[in-house]
């Protein structure tokens, strides 16, 4: 996954990111380890997507499809 991907389906912002690393805007985004936190991030989000799906979960993104089914 790419981090466009997981910003685009979480709707996260660059500032949503800087904040999990308890980082201001500026710091995040002229970090020399910023691809490495954009990867971990992606690589958790992952796994814990895979983990819910396998307890049969429903993530932010599938339950948005599914009232967007109901509604229909």
């Amino acid at each position: 996954m790419e981090i466009n991907q997981l910003k685009k389906e979480l709707g996260l912002s660059q500032q949503d990111l800087a904040d999990f690393f308890d980082m201001n805007y500026g710091s995040f985004a002229n970090s020399s380890a910023k691809e490495r936190y954009e990867n971990a991030l992606c690589s958790f989000y992952e796994v814990a997507k895979k983990a819910l799906e396998e307890k049969n979960i429903k993530t932010v993104d599938e339950a948005q499809t599914l009232d967007e089914k109901a509604q229909t």
